[in-house]
C-alpha cells in the first residue's frame, strides 16, 4: 500500500500561533479550504491520506493538521504543557482569525473530542461536524480530584526531560507501533512516515513531543459537556467502528439528546475506522460540500 502519489499531491500549511507553529499537508485549494481534519492522540496528520486519497476537488482544499508536539508541528516551549483546553485554544485560534470562511471539521479521538468543543465556541465557523471514534469529552464525574491532580503534576515533572527510544530501522519503529494497534501494520507505516525523524548518528526517533504524554492534572464535569453539546447548531455526525472504543456507545447514550441534528453511522473497522474506510469517510465529506 503506497500512497507516495497522495503526499506528493498535498500542499504544505502552517499556522503561526503564539507559543510556535502548527503544520499540515492541503489537499486540493490551499486558498480555498472548506474541510480541516483533526487527528488522534501520538498520530499525526498522515491519518487522513487514505482519504486524502480519495479527494478530487480542485477547488476547494482539505487540510490535515498535525496537533501541537506531533508530526512536523512545534513543541510547545519548555514550561508549558499539553493540556487538552489547548489544543481547543490553538484550534478556535485557527478558525477565528486563520480561516475566512465556515468549515467542516472531520475530527478521529482526541481530534474530534476538540473538535466538538470548539464547534460549540464558534459555531458560525462550523458548517458541519463530523466525529470519528468520538463524541462528549473524557469528564471528571468520576474522579478525585485531589488524586488526580497530584498524578498530573507529578507526570508533568517527570516528563519535563523525556526521551524516545532510538531505532536503528524503520521497520522496527514500524513494528513497535503496530504492537499497540488495531489497524493494519500498513496504515500503522503511513503514521510512522510522518512521525520519525532521523538524527544525526543516522538512527531514528519519535518526532512527537514525549511530554504529550503527561497525565491530565484535571477534566471538565459532565454538566460541561451538557452545555457545550447544546452550542452544536451544525449537522453532527458520529462514526464508529463497530470493532472501536466501547466508551463510544456509553457516551453516545449519555448526550445524543443534547445535539438537535445528530447522525449515527457504525461501518467495520477499529478505532481507527476512518483509515480503514476512507471511501465512506470521504463520501460524507462530499455531502457537506
Amino acid at each position: 500500500m503506497s500512497f507516495r502519489t497522495t503526499v506528493a499531491k498535498a500542499t504544505p500549511v502552517s499556522y503561526e500561533l503564539e507559543w510556535g507553529v502548527v503544520r499540515g499537508l492541503c489537499w486540493g485549494d490551499s486558498k480555498n479550504i472548506n474541510t480541516i481534519a483533526t487527528h488522534g492522540w501520538l498520530d499525526n496528520c498522515h491519518s487522513f491520506l487514505p482519504i486524502a486519497e480519495h479527494w478530487n476537488d480542485d477547488d476547494a482544499g482539505l487540510v490535515a493538521l498535525d496537533w501541537a508536539g506531533h508530526g512536523h508541528s512545534d513543541h510547545r516551549p519548555l514550561g508549558t504543557h499539553y493540556h487538552f483546553i489547548d489544543y481547543a485554544y490553538d484550534l478556535w485560534q485557527i478558525l477565528t482569525h486563520h480561516i475566512g470562511n465556515p468549515v467542516t471539521l472531520l475530527g478521529h479521538s482526541m481530534g474530534g473530542f476538540v473538535s466538538n468543543v470548539v464547534s460549540s465556541l464558534c459555531p458560525e465557523k462550523v458548517d458541519k461536524l463530523i466525529l470519528v471514534e468520538a463524541f462528549g469529552l473524557l469528564v471528571s464525574d468520576e474522579m478525585n480530584a485531589r488524586e488526580q491532580l497530584i498524578k498530573g503534576f507529578a507526570s508533568r515533572y517527570k516528563k519535563r526531560s523525556g526521551r524516545w527510544r532510538g531505532y536503528t530501522e524503520i521497520e522496527t519503529a514500524i513494528d513497535a507501533r503496530a504492537a499497540q494497534a488495531d489497524f493494519s501494520r500498513d496504515l500503522v507505516a503511513l503514521l510512522v512516515d510522518r512521525g520519525l525523524n532521523k538524527t544525526s548518528d543516522h538512527s531514528f526517533s519519535w518526532r512527537a513531543d514525549p511530554r504529550v504524554k503527561s497525565v491530565s492534572p484535571y477534566r471538565l464535569h459532565s454538566t460541561a459537556v451538557d452545555e457545550l453539546l447544546q452550542g452544536l447548531n451544525m449537522p453532527v455526525t458520529v462514526v464508529r467502528g463497530d470493532n472501536g472504543h466501547e466508551n463510544l456507545s456509553r457516551a453516545i447514550e449519555r448526550w445524543q439528546h443534547h445535539v438537535a441534528d445528530l447522525s449515527l453511522i457504525t461501518l467495520n473497522g477499529g478505532h481507527h475506522v476512518h483509515m480503514e474506510q476512507p471511501e465512506k469517510i470521504a463520501e460524507l465529506l462530499k455531502s457537506s460540500g
